[in-house]
């Protein structure tokens, strides 16, 4: 059999499994199933979001024909994604918060039909391993004439009482930023516990609340995350490289060691050797630049 037909066997056995298993992952965590019409199903924590989604699929429609209503706040809109909160009208519910994959042309309904259905998969993961994420309140799909996907939306717990670690050191003086990043030595333990390559961590995806430093640190957008059955010491450096340059701006260099030795300490790391080589690991991936495929492959 020729070598590039069995590598296209192999991978589309792989696809195969990880598709099944993101389901299976759904079927656990999201137990209520819904069809909001023939072309749609939803996976919800419950039968009482019904109506939620019922507004969603509402919202949507008027983003799509720009015209966004007045209970949407819009954090990103482009050709193939939308992400805004959402207050529902009549206050029946709190906030929360939708992420939309909109895929418009056949190219992309044939390439990234996943996207939706593997970030909803991580996320919910990276909660079962004990990372701290909003809460998934639903997950649905619709499809075009031909059974293709053509929209995922994942509806999410909305943390609007926390700001990203960007927002707030690009406001405050050195001293309060040093505090604000060794707040996150938790995050990183929690990330090398779940054995998880996030592969994008960075200002804007770590959460924290302003006025409560001893508050859970919160990580969003995991669609390219990686999980292992085994911590590596040299994914925790890509991260702790790949965050700290992020805030490199705001923190000193003495602040960064100062936390990589509470992150050392924290997962039990006292050997110099073994200090040694992963701030060899640290120094190369802190000033790496690094392409997502090569991110992915960090083990």
């Amino acid at each position: 059999m020729p070598c590039n037909l069995k590598e296209n066997i192999r991978f589309a056995i792989q696809t195969n499994m990880f598709f099944l298993r993101n389901h299976n992952k759904l079927k656990i965590a999201l137990k209520f199933k819904y069809r909001h019409s023939p072309r749609s199903k939803w996976r919800l924590k419950d039968e009482s979001l019904i109506p939620m989604v019922q507004s969603v699929v509402e919202a949507i429609r008027d983003i799509t024909s720009n015209s966004v209503p007045p209970n949407i706040k819009m954090f990103k809109l482009n050709d193939r994604k939308a992400v805004f909160r959402m207050q529902e009208p009549h206050n029946k519910w709190k906030p929360f918060v939708v992420k939309t994959f909109l895929l418009n042309h056949l190219e992309d309904r044939l390439k990234y039909h996943r996207y939706g259905l593997d970030e909803v998969a991580n996320i919910l993961e990276a909660k079962n391993r004990g990372i701290n994420v909003p809460e998934v309140y639903g997950y649905g799909h619709i499809n075009d004439v031909i059974g293709l996907v053509k929209g995922s939306i994942i509806i999410l717990e909305d943390l609007s009482d926390m700001s990203t670690i960007g927002t707030l050191m690009h406001t405050k003086p050195e001293d309060e930023c040093s505090k604000i990043f060794m707040h996150t030595v938790p995050l990183f333990v929690s990330l090398y516990k779940a054995n998880c390559n996030h592969v994008d961590i960075n200002t804007g995806t770590v959460l924290l609340c302003e006025h409560k430093l001893n508050s859970p640190v919160f990580l969003l957008d995991f669609q390219h995350a990686k999980f292992y059955d085994l911590p590596s010491a040299e994914i925790l450096m890509f991260e702790a490289g790949y965050f700290s340059k992020s805030c490199s701006n705001w923190v000193s260099s003495e602040t960064i060691s100062n936390w990589l030795n509470e992150i050392f300490n924290a997962i039990g790391i006292n050997n110099e050797a073994e200090k040694g080589k992963m701030i060899e690991y640290f120094n190369y991936y802190f000033g790496a630049e690094l392409s997502r495929k090569k991110r992915k492959a960090i083990r």
